[in-house]
């Protein structure tokens, strides 16, 4: 992703008092494997001793790939923001037909798998939304609850550490204000807010 669709809610996690830094992936004409090698090679440079990853849909995976890849690179709290954990029912229809395929690019292949385990199993928190309102819908039909593009039966695994469903569709949990306050939460306490109404 060109990371620029992260740019609001990193203005509203800097105002909150976090240092942020923007990575951004080619996800159509690179595999997650090459993107995680990436993603390595940038956080070198990075010396602070806490790193906290907010990512969003696929850079959820990749996130958990480097964590399986490249254990000592987490070195902090992990949330992820409507990704397919369980692999994306949207991806494998898309990936039936050539045009999905070439929309999808390389990195299709994350998207339809279910991640095993992490090795190091940092602390993750999924943040899903269930607003039936995305571009999924149009590739496939969706069992609700759905955010348009994830279904929340995807987006769960096993050792997450926490969980919340949010009042959104996927592209709308990175301008939701609730969802920074979540994300802020649990990178300081490994919990989400109690339930709200």
């Amino acid at each position: 992703m060109n990371g620029w669709d992260m740019a609001l809610l990193g203005r509203r996690l800097r105002a909150a008092g976090y240092s942020t830094r923007r990575f951004s992936y080619p996800s159509i004409i690179e595999t997650i494997e090459n993107n995680t090698d990436l993603l390595h090679r940038f956080l070198a440079d990075i010396e602070d001793s806490e790193i906290h990853f907010v990512a969003h849909s696929l850079g959820g995976l990749l996130v958990r790939n480097l964590s399986v890849k490249y254990p000592d690179d987490i070195k902090g709290r992990v949330v992820t923001l409507g990704t397919p954990h369980q692999g994306s029912q949207v991806a494998e229809t898309m990936s039936r037909s050539r045009i999905g395929s070439l929309l999808l690019g390389k990195g299709i292949k994350s998207l339809l798998v279910k991640l095993h385990d992490d090795k190091q199993n940092p602390e993750i928190g999924v943040i899903a939304g269930n607003k039936p309102l995305g571009s999924g819908m149009l590739f496939v039909r969706l069992k609700k609850p759905h955010d348009g593009t994830v279904q929340l039966s995807e987006s769960k695994f096993e050792k997450m550490a926490d969980y919340r469903v949010v009042a959104t569709n996927h592209m709308g949990l990175l301008f939701s204000r609730l969802v920074v306050k979540e994300v802020t939460t649990f990178l300081r306490t490994g919990r989400f807010l109690a339930e709200t109404a």
